[in-house]
């Protein structure tokens, strides 16, 4: 008892930051790579196939990782599996710097992927569980943010190592974030529901008051945990991804996924290469990643502490959030048609169009994908349920990095990002018409509601 007291007070201190710290080496991980990617040539002779592959490949880890992780995290709790991805994320950090040829830079790329579709699924399912209702949104926004972080030490570590080239310190740096997450987790409850689902419920409640400050709140937040977990094992529809309510959640968070990545965002690991096809230096497409890095985590920093995601909704956030998106590509693309290849004013309007498509991003489809996904599946198979979701989100991904490329080489920068601007039209009354409004509502009471085809929002 004394240990499991000291625990859950460490937990108090640090439980978000700590939760969410996988979400850095996630931003690092799939970040870093635009910078090296300028420079590993000089080591290993890259093909473009190959270089598709370097990039790429992670995107098929986290596949893997995201698929594996939530069923894993169901059964034996979710620190646990936070625990083992901070492991993974070492592993493939040192691999990566040291990798002596090609083959060997590409395996260790996937296994980072690994480490990125864990914290994908896990990171947001966590802090969603951990946070109360009245927060929930903020909370499991901490994850884009500590992405955007993550993906910020990214542009500042390419931008500073550029000048020697040294794309192999720029892979191993992230052993470091990885290494505190490992130690971190150690000292890091698991949540309340999977404390609960699997038979914890003294554990469970000691968390609850150390998270809540309050006996009484959690309490009552406890028997509506313990409710549902009653319900569930009683009527057993909650446990299966058969149920028609939970296959119209499953397709809801796979299309949610697969609209995020479609928007262009698959693509931004490029932007250098985009930048330095428009005639500038790799140093100077590198320094617009790193100069960009601030502002959007000054954006999401905004977003974060105004809770912007509680006091309008998700909905709202993400239809203002097609619109910006699809006049900043559309911008884009004509500029890119219309005005010369190496013309000053072709990088400038390409300058301003990205940073404003990607703190948009970073305002709205970022952090409110991965909130709904934390609230809608029901909690006997959240994690198998996110998993699914974060699998397809992975697909979509690894489809977008391994495809833009060839698009591009086939019809130009113009032209693929008026086709993105288009999908982002597409999408708008879509999401208008299926996606329902989650905030202030407890993550048992959208399990009901959904369960009973009450319409939400």
């Amino acid at each position: 008892m004394v240990a499991l007291a000291m625990r859950v007070r460490a937990s108090t201190r640090r439980v978000y930051a700590v939760g969410a710290l996988a979400a850095v080496l996630f931003g690092y991980d799939n970040g870093i790579i635009g910078a090296a990617i300028l420079f590993i040539p000089r080591d290993l002779p890259l093909t473009p196939g190959w270089e598709g592959a370097v990039v790429s490949i992670a995107a098929v880890g986290g596949m893997v990782g995201a698929l594996g992780s939530g069923p894993v995290a169901d059964r034996y709790g979710r620190q646990r599996v936070l625990l083992a991805a901070g492991v993974v994320f070492t592993v493939g950090a040192l691999g990566a710097g040291a990798g002596a040829t090609v083959a060997a830079l590409v395996w260790f790329r996937f296994i980072l992927g690994l480490g990125i579709g864990i914290a994908s699924v896990i990171v947001p399912l966590y802090l969603a569980e951990m946070a109360p209702a009245g927060d929930r949104g903020v909370i499991t926004s901490l994850n884009q943010y500590l992405i955007i972080v993550g993906t910020g030490l990214a542009a500042a570590t390419g931008y500073g190592l550029a000048f020697i080239g040294s794309w192999r310190w720029m892979m191993l740096i992230g052993v470091f974030p990885a290494l505190v997450l490992t130690f971190g987790m150690l000292a890091t409850p698991d949540t309340p529901r999977s404390l609960v689902r699997r038979g914890q419920t003294e554990h469970a409640r000691a968390v609850l008051v150390s998270l809540r400050g309050d006996s009484a709140l959690a309490d009552g937040e406890l028997a509506e945990i313990e409710a549902l977990q009653r319900e569930q094992h009683d009527l057993r529809t909650g446990m299966r991804l058969s149920a028609p309510w939970v296959r119209r959640l499953l397709l809801l968070g796979a299309l949610l996924a697969i609209f995020q990545q479609i928007t262009g965002i698959g693509a931004i690991a490029y932007v250098p290469i985009v930048l330095a096809g428009f005639g500038v230096s790799p140093q100077t497409a590198l320094l617009f990643g790193f100069l960009n890095g601030l502002p959007n985590i000054l954006t999401i920093a905004l977003i974060v502490r105004a809770k912007v995601v509680e006091r309008h909704g998700r909905k709202p956030i993400l239809l203002a959030g097609l619109v910006g998106m699809s006049a900043s590509m559309f911008t884009i693309g004509m500029a890119a048609l219309v005005l010369p290849a190496h013309s000053r004013a072709l990088f400038v309007i390409a300058i301003i169009a990205f940073v404003v498509f990607t703190n948009t991003f970073s305002a709205t489809w970022g952090p409110v994908l991965w909130v709904m996904l934390a609230e809608i599946f029901p909690l006997a198979i959240r994690g198998a349920a996110m998993a699914i979701a974060t699998l397809v989100f992975w697909l979509t991904s690894f489809f977008v990095s391994l495809t833009f490329p060839i698009f591009t080489a086939l019809a130009g920068p113009g032209i693929v990002f008026i086709v993105y601007a288009a999908a982002n039209v597409a999408i708008f009354p879509i999401v208008w018409w299926i996606v329902p409004e989650t905030k202030d509502h407890s993550l048992e009471s959208l399990e009901t509601a959904f369960r009973n085809g009450t319409r939400i929002g």
